[in-house]
């Protein structure tokens, strides 16, 4: 499941994201109350957290993170 915890996001904005990057078609919830956000220590839009099975955060990155990266991460977790 994707979080977004940017208070400006809508499904639509979501979807747009998905599809500009190509992002295949997952669950995605709107963290607009940013509950999620502080459990998780993001304090950055561009945030990418990585939880395993086990909730354990297995990767983390305050940059935008590139596909391959993403693809790799989450194919070890997966």
């Amino acid at each position: 499941m994707m979080i977004s915890t940017d208070p400006q996001d809508t499904p639509r904005t979501i979807e747009g994201f998905r599809q500009r990057g190509d992002i295949a078609p997952l669950p995605w919830a709107l963290d607009q109350g940013g509950e999620a956000a502080r459990a998780l220590g993001v304090s950055a839009l561009e945030s990418t957290v990585i939880i395993d099975r086990e909730g354990e955060i297995v990767y983390r990155d305050t940059t935008s993170t590139d596909h391959e990266t993403l693809e790799r991460e989450l194919g070890e977790v997966l």
